[in-house]
């Protein structure tokens, strides 16, 4: 159903209509929140209908339109099911000044009683939304690499940290970081160094990085390097090595199609098969985890006090 130049209140009775042709309200797990471009609807809206499939939920799809416009206008579209799966989905365009009454907006289209997720798909600083949206979410969930200066982004994000955020940018290395855990099973020497090759300019990579420095007490080497990959969802790193107080090495590498190889002394080479997910998967493991994750909160600290000296340069 789509509304042109339309109000708060006709979008919920809208979506009322819908629910009372199917039987009444169905059950819902949260509300998502979602902001991103007109050029990006269609894969934002492919990776909700993926995750729906999890998480059945009340999408609020904002995309800020003409925003030199003078005047605030709403165009909306409301769908029950269709090509977003398991979700009841209102999308909103929004003109001129209405995208600086965003959270007013939102608030009243928000199903009661379950959590509130927002999803920043665009880079708030150059819509100025950076605050909109934050403070009734239960959990907020940022891209730093879809911003203008990804690295820049993330770092603000670790100054401006509350419990409840998080970044795609972190669930890209779950599998790196369960591989690598993996492999230190029945080590028993200090490591003394890493090296890491990848995309300086990845997020992901920062965050390995400081992950990894947290965790071993050891701040990793960064050797920048173009990395090939399958998947503009997978991170940007090509190894990690890491040498132990022993003389011993262990490193990780992936290769460009996918296949990550470990190579320990005195082990066989052990080979996994590590392709990129669709965001569709990352934003259903996130959306697993409403509280706090305090791993992603520690690597950001470790992340902002290994960028600050940078910044300052």
């Amino acid at each position: 159903m789509h509304l042109k130049d339309t109000t708060t209140g006709e979008i919920m009775k809208a979506l009322a209509g819908l629910l009372h042709d199917v039987g009444g309200t169905s059950s819902l797990a949260l509300n998502l929140v979602a902001l991103t471009t007109e050029d990006e609807r269609e894969q934002v809206e492919q990776a909700a209908s993926e995750a729906a499939q999890e998480h059945p939920y009340r999408l609020i799809l904002v995309i800020p339109r003409d925003t030199d416009a003078a005047e605030p206008r709403i165009d909306a579209e409301v769908t029950l099911g269709e090509r977003l799966g398991a979700a009841e989905a209102i999308i909103l365009r929004l003109d001129g000044p209405a995208k600086e009454h965003l959270t007013s907006i939102v608030l009243p289209m928000l199903a009661p009683d379950v959590p509130v997720v927002t999803w920043w798909l665009l880079d708030p600083v150059r819509y100025g939304l950076e605050q909109e949206l934050r403070t009734f979410a239960d959990r907020r969930i940022t891209y730093s690499a879809r911003a203008t200066d990804p690295v820049e982004s993330l770092y603000r994000r670790s100054r401006t940290y509350v419990a409840g955020d998080t970044d795609i940018c972190w669930t890209r290395i779950t599998l790196w970081r369960s591989l690598i855990a993996s492999a230190f099973d029945g080590v028993s020497a200090e490591v003394q160094g890493i090296d890491i090759k990848a995309d300086r300019e990845d997020p992901s990579a920062r965050l390995m990085a400081a992950w990894l420095h947290n965790r071993l007490g050891v701040a990793p080497k960064v050797v920048d390097t173009d990395v090939e990959r399958n998947s503009e969802h997978l991170p940007a790193i090509a190894s990690v090595a890491f040498t132990m107080a022993n003389g011993e090495t262990m490193e990780v590498e992936r290769k460009a199609d996918g296949e990550t190889v470990l190579r320990q002394a005195g082990m066989p080479k052990r080979r996994q098969l590590l392709q990129g997910r669709t965001l569709g998967q990352l934003l259903a493991e996130e959306l697993r985890h409403i509280d706090p994750d305090t791993a992603y909160r520690r690597v950001l600290d470790t992340f902002r006090a290994n960028h600050e000296p940078e910044a300052e340069s």
